[in-house]
């Protein structure tokens, strides 16, 4: 070969391995199974069953905990397929990939942000596969203004905590603005939001961004998503925010308390990964989501065919003239909404699979792995990074 073709060979190569948003994906680690977490690296595992949230981080010294474990009873038509299959629930199939993931083969905690089946749904199974030493829930035992929707899901979860209470086994409310309540070396875990309480940013105060709602018509009163729980990690340089389903529609302003997304990601502040708040749907990731985490990647747990919005998938990819894309990862794109999102879909990372963060040892660095969830034992199938870590 040439001089000029060998110049011509190494630019295609390049081109073609460059992704927009100043990550570059690499063909290393692709078509075999995700290498195994080194001591010191801290992963985070979004786990794809097509029917639910589930986000398992594992520490820097193997200490593991799951936020969510979800179960949508969906229709057909407006959802994904079941993640590797329908052979099991999808409880049963979290508990399975901790298990690949967990040495020590139990977690130390399981954060439930709030009381849906997509996010609570599950997690008696992952208990019998996976012990859980605390759950923390957003407001058990008594839950106070923000009551937990009446459903057959919610039933079974409350039976299944009080059940875990008479066991003698460990169920925490979760408190609002403490970095104390969850303890895994190496990490600081903040808890930001709760029930409609938000932390000050000062110390482990709090306060709430709910009227009383016994003055508020039964039809204007939030509803179950925006009592959400949220959380915000740290690990060195890098940072982390999960909020369950915090939205922030007010019905253009006319039920401002139904927005408790934007003081949550206010105080929280910029943040190097999000996941999208509500999957991304049209109530959720509003203007103050995407000003103040500024994340340099953002992850959609998405099943649903409203997962996620048009202008939601414009803000997180900030797809503006001028602007420098930001990297957007989905769990499961269903082909109605990338056609819905044909401006936007395009510049995604990924549409479908499991999606890993791996940060280096120190929290300097990261690189995103997206695994095939269509087998339990699926290969990488793309790697972006390493993106380095902005404070």
């Amino acid at each position: 070969m040439n001089r000029r073709a060998l110049l011509k060979s190494m630019v295609s190569l390049a081109l073609a391995g460059f992704a927009p948003g100043g990550s570059f994906a690499m063909a290393a680690d692709t078509g075999g199974p995700l290498p195994a977490r080194a001591d010191g690296e801290l992963d985070i595992h979004h786990i794809d069953t097509g029917r639910g949230n589930c986000a398992l981080i594992v520490g820097p010294d193997g200490t593991a905990m799951m936020i969510d474990a979800g179960i949508a009873d969906v229709k057909a038509e407006t959802s994904g397929e079941p993640r590797p299959d329908g052979s099991r629930r999808p409880g049963e199939w979290m508990g399975r990939y901790a298990l690949r993931c967990v040495a020590s083969g139990k977690l130390k905690y399981l954060v439930v942000t709030h009381l849906h089946a997509d996010h609570m749904g599950g997690v008696p199974d992952v208990d019998a596969l996976v012990p859980i030493e605390t759950v923390i829930d957003r407001g058990y035992p008594d839950y106070g203004q923000a009551q937990p929707p009446v459903s057959p899901y919610t039933d079974t979860y409350l039976a299944y905590v009080k059940a875990r209470r008479a066991r003698g086994c460990a169920v925490e409310k979760a408190i609002v603005g403490s970095d104390r309540q969850i303890l895994m070396p190496g990490l600081q875990v903040r808890s930001i939001a709760a029930s409609g309480c938000v932390w000050t940013g000062a110390g482990e105060g709090s306060e709430t961004h709910l009227p009383d709602l016994a003055s508020i018509p039964l039809a204007d009163r939030p509803g179950e998503n925006v009592f959400s729980q949220a959380v915000r990690l740290s690990y060195g340089k890098f940072s982390y925010w999960n909020g369950g389903d915090l939205c922030c529609d007010t019905e253009d302003g006319r039920l401002p308390w139904w927005d408790t997304e934007s003081p949550a990601v206010r105080v929280a502040g910029r943040t190097e990964v999000a996941t999208a708040d509500h999957h991304g749907y049209f109530d959720a990731c509003g203007p103050e989501y995407v000003r103040s985490l500024d994340a340099q990647a953002y992850i959609v747990q998405a099943w649903d065919i409203g997962h996620p919005g048009s202008a939601q998938m414009q803000r997180m990819e900030d797809d503006w003239p001028g602007r420098t894309l930001h990297d957007v990862f989905v769990t499961d794109l269903l082909p109605a909404n990338a056609l819905m999102n044909r401006r936007f879909a395009p510049k995604l990372k990924s549409r479908n699979g499991h999606v890993v963060v791996r940060v280096a040892k120190g929290g300097e660095s990261y690189r995103i792995f997206v695994v095939d969830s269509s087998r339990e034992l699926g290969d990488v199938t793309a790697v972006f990074g390493p993106y380095r870590c902005r404070s």
